[in-house]
């Protein structure tokens, strides 16, 4: 065969023929091959030592473009190679959850022939070859049939140009309702891959009104692309009614940055505290080890400094005092200094979160539902009972809370107060503050322009000091230290101040909604999840359900005492008037309507508010007879829950 019969030969980028031998003879008209493979190989292993890529429409060996230099050669697409050991290494490293880029490092690979997006196109390319399509259909009709039960369910499946389905995104009613509620603040973090396809599990996480973790949906991604996640984003978006989130933590991931600045262009965007904190072991291992006095004064200044300014000289210091003021790293987190060092984001409403660990949290959860065999229905499935515990737990410290009396002293005023008004969890969060304020003592009181200025200082360290300032009238106002505006709760410099004016009761305005005992208060509309506003038989019966709840904690209030019986029946007496004016059917119609019903058996939400009834009666009862049986040990403040969600940040 003639080389001009290669005209139309197209050479794939990533492919190297084996055998490569240095010195071929000069190309020339003329010269025959066995077959047109034959020719091709050739060709690309005569560019490959020449300094030039193929792109064939005939031949000229005096060529029309500068030449290649020998260790540029690898740079050309048609020179780019990944050998079957760095395909195996970059797997292994991705299921390990070992950072990727570090494969080209390892072999070279500016040399060999592939760089860090050859070794991410690997991993994308793996998981198209491996996606079952019999288990993404089997998704798909596992999510139209969750949306058939329950219309708030929401789903959504991008396929790429081939049709096969690359990206899963779902969300239950209770947790798109949650949003509604809690989702000013949310957690994203991509760092789980458990399944069998190796794809990144993306929870979006925020915090409910006991400080627990909470799902507002999740999705398993093909890749980690910014365009993947601006599709991500603006399809959760829509799930969420459209409303963006005051604020979001990520990791350090470029993709991400660039898909939240283009569908949350007004959120709070802040990098993840705990990814950043753990490359400093990496970089830095000279100064930043165990006990080193570096690692304690570079936490010292990311923790414990309130002002701008005042962390921009300490760190500079810092760096002369390290002999560090040229390294490109520390320069470089110097430069997005405003995307996680804390002073820069307190004035934002972040529940005083710095880290994904939220998100992360999360994942626990999965350990023991599912493995790295784990199918996607599989975990589609797993993940509902996983997220049932999130909810139970919720459920368990709402009871908690609401029938549970804080136990404080009566001189305790402010504590009294917020005790009928917080989630317990709040509660001793504020408690905490509370029982600081005897380290402070308040200086320098100034008025003027109907203000009132304190300045806060440590009795244990004279630096540490804040400014104070309330309006004089409401009592509205702000500390430097701006805790209230971070975390949500008082600190104790403006508590301090509270007990030196003698203020007994905290001023509405620092009392956030997200933290008052029953703020979710869609579970009142489905306590299992399900939110319905059809008309249909399981709305009549959770509405039922819940009046029933509340009517009997009255019944249990009024029936020890014969006064307080007289006032519950006139009052259901009036109540009941009052509801058949409105109503169009008379209760005498309603009971003969249900007395010739014919079903013999309980439908689902019959024996849903019968269980409820039950359960409930019970827990009601159970409180009487624990208060009782604490008897002299009433003084005794009641301990915390071990089980509870405590993980605001990952560890240091």
């Amino acid at each position: 065969m003639e080389l001009e019969a290669l005209d139309d030969v197209e050479v794939r980028d990533t492919e190297t023929p084996d055998n490569y031998v240095e010195g071929l003879k000069t190309l020339t008209i003329g010269m025959y091959f066995e077959t047109i493979e034959e020719a091709r190989n050739y060709y690309e292993r005569y560019g490959q030592e020449k300094g030039f890529w193929i792109r064939t429409r005939g031949f000229d060996e005096n060529h029309n473009h500068p030449l290649v230099t020998p260790s540029k050669r690898m740079k050309m697409k048609s020179n780019r190679n990944m050998l079957k050991a760095v395909k195996n290494l970059t797997e292994t490293f991705h299921r390990e959850n070992i950072d990727i880029s570090k494969v080209p490092s390892i072999f070279g690979g500016e040399y060999i022939g592939f760089d860090n997006r050859n070794c991410y196109n690997h991993l994308r390319n793996v998981r198209h070859r491996d996606l079952d399509c019999d288990d993404a259909q089997s998704v798909l009709d596992y999510f139209k049939d969750k949306q058939a039960q329950n219309s708030k369910f929401f789903y959504a499946i991008q396929c790429d140009e081939s049709g096969r389905a690359v990206n899963f995104f779902w969300v239950d009613s209770r947790s798109r309702m949650a949003y509604r509620y809690f989702g000013d603040v949310v957690t994203f973090d991509t760092t789980y891959r458990t399944n069998k396809y190796d794809m990144p599990f993306a929870p979006f996480m925020g915090v409910n009104h006991h400080m627990q973790s909470i799902q507002y949906g999740c999705a398993l991604l093909q890749d980690e692309t910014e365009t993947t996640f601006e599709w991500l984003f603006k399809t959760w978006l829509d799930a969420m009614g459209g409303q963006p989130p005051t604020s979001i933590i990520t990791d350090q991931d470029l993709g991400m940055k660039g898909a939240i600045a283009k569908v949350f262009p007004n959120t709070r965007h802040r990098l993840c505290l705990w990814h950043i904190k753990k490359k400093f072991v990496e970089k830095l291992s000279q100064v930043y080890y165990k006990r080193s006095k570096f690692k304690k004064n570079m936490k010292e200044r990311i923790r414990r400094t309130y002002k701008k300014e005042d962390f921009e000289k300490r760190w500079m210091l810092l760096m002369k005092e390290n002999g560090l003021e040229n390294n490109q790293w520390l320069q470089g987190l110097f430069d997005i200094r405003e995307s996680w060092v804390p002073v820069y984001n307190r004035d934002t409403f972040f529940v005083g979160m710095n880290t994904t660990g939220r998100s992360e949290g999360i994942n626990s959860f999965f350990d023991g539902f599912v493995t790295h065999t784990s199918n996607l229905k599989e975990f589609v499935v797993k993940y509902e009972k996983a997220l049932s515990r999130i909810v139970k737990r919720e459920n368990d410290e709402d009871f908690e809370s609401e029938h549970k009396f804080r136990i404080v002293n009566d001189h305790e005023f402010l504590l009294k107060h917020v005790g009928k008004i917080y989630t317990r969890n709040v509660f001793n969060k504020l408690k905490e503050e509370l029982n600081k304020v005897f380290h402070y003592k308040v200086e320098n009181v100034r008025n003027g322009n109907g203000f009132q200025s304190f300045i806060v200082k440590s009795k244990d360290d004279e630096l540490e000091k804040f400014e104070v300032t309330l309006d004089s009238q409401t009592y509205e106002g702000k500390c430097e230290c701006q805790q209230f505006e971070f975390v949500g709760i008082l600190c104790a410099h403006i508590l301090k101040v509270f007990v030196r004016l003698n203020i007994d009761e905290i001023p509405e305005h620092f009392i956030l909604p997200r933290w008052r005992q029953k703020a979710n208060k869609f579970r009142i509309i489905d306590s299992q999840g399900l939110v319905h506003d059809d008309g249909k038989e399981e709305s009549e019966a959770l509405r039922l359900s819940h009046m029933c709840q509340e009517a009997t904690k009255l019944a249990c209030l009024a029936a020890p005492s014969n006064e307080a019986y007289k006032i519950f029946i006139e009052g259901m007496n009036d109540l009941f008037e009052k509801i058949q004016e409105g109503s169009k059917v008379s209760p005498t119609e309603i009971c003969a309507e249900k007395d010739i019903e014919k079903s013999t058996e309980p439908s689902p939400s019959q024996m849903f508010l019968f269980t409820n009834l039950i359960l409930f009666n019970y827990q009601f009862h159970s409180i009487d007879l624990e208060e009782e049986a604490k008897g002299s040990d009433s003084n005794q403040e009641e301990g915390s829950d071990s089980d509870q969600d405590k993980g605001s940040d990952c560890p240091e």
